[in-house]
């Protein structure tokens, strides 16, 4: 399958099945996210891989209300260290490029997972303190994404996508 058609094979899953997913997978889910580019190589991210079924129930009541993250069997929690790059860009770094990179970790995983027949979600409606104190993160890291990861038994249909000319204006 070419890039193309990888993007376009991957969406938005809510359902999971209950087989579990691989150490394997996970490491190969983390090492694409690792892959991704950066401001100045600054790498500004932390990833906390969660399979204990009570810290997500504690997620899923206290962060985000989204019970179908209670169905995949790991859910990956994407932060932010802003001050990694505040330290080279200043205001900037800590405020947008920190941000950017971990959007870019995200993407890479969510499209590594299609690549392995994975699905996933990516979640950005939670409580950030609440999900910062169940994982008793660091008062350097700020969560920024929340990705269920697992097998699924069937993609819902494809949302259609808004046409190319309501979103490039080409300037020549």
């Amino acid at each position: 399958m070419d890039f193309l058609q990888l993007a376009q094979k991957r969406q938005s899953i809510r359902g999971f099945l209950p087989t579990p997913v691989t150490d394997e997978q996970v490491q190969t889910l983390l090492a694409a996210a690792v892959a991704a580019p950066s401001g100045g190589n600054r790498q500004p991210w932390h990833f906390y891989v969660i399979t204990n079924r009570g810290v997500v129930d504690q997620i899923v009541e206290k962060s985000c209300k989204q019970p179908f993250l209670k169905t995949a069997p790991v859910l990956i929690v994407v932060c932010a260290e802003p001050g990694r790059s505040g330290e080279r860009y200043g205001e900037r770094g800590a405020t947008l490029y920190c941000l950017q990179d971990t959007a870019a970790a995200v993407q890479n995983i969510l499209l590594c997972a299609a690549d392995l027949g994975l699905g996933t979600c990516w979640c950005g409606a939670f409580d950030e303190a609440a999900l910062s104190e169940i994982l008793a993160l660091p008062e350097t890291l700020r969560p920024v994404a929340i990705l269920p990861v697992g097998h699924f038994e069937s993609a819902p249909p494809r949302r259609p996508r808004r046409p190319m000319e309501e979103v490039v204006t080409f300037v020549k």
